[in-house]
């Protein structure tokens, strides 16, 4: 079942959670917690490896980018971030470097690899 929410679409398809947003320029605090609390609600207190597909997003406010990290980190079992290119990947790597998850977490331009990194975490 994928659910259309206001940022993203977000679907669970064989033991991985997809989670892919929509065109945005820039996430604002407010936007970070709809986009967090709509995926705990499918989630249905459930942990997955999540494949976060980020090329729709331009930029993030320091305080969605906090909140995502440190709130939106609730039920992950690991995450794979995509990015368009290696400008982004610099980008995300210094905010996964900043937040310092407690969960595996790796940036990829690459679905594929991206996906075969969430493989082991599946349940």
């Amino acid at each position: 079942m994928m659910v259309d929410g206001t940022y993203a679409k977000m679907w669970i398809s064989h033991g991985i959670f997809y989670f892919v947003y929509k065109e945005i320029y820039e996430i604002d605090g407010p936007m970070a917690k709809t986009i967090v609390s709509e995926r705990l609600q499918l989630q249905n207190e459930n942990s997955y490896p999540i494949f976060c597909d980020l090329r729709g997003v331009t930029t993030a406010q320091k305080q969605a980018r906090d909140y995502l990290a440190i709130e939106g980190g609730n039920l992950t079992k690991a995450l794979a971030l995509l990015v368009e290119d290696e400008l982004a990947m610099k980008v995300a790597r210094l905010y996964v470097k900043a937040s310092e998850p407690p969960y595996p977490t790796r940036i990829f331009t690459d679905k594929e690899k991206a996906l075969s990194f969430l493989q082991d975490y599946k349940k």
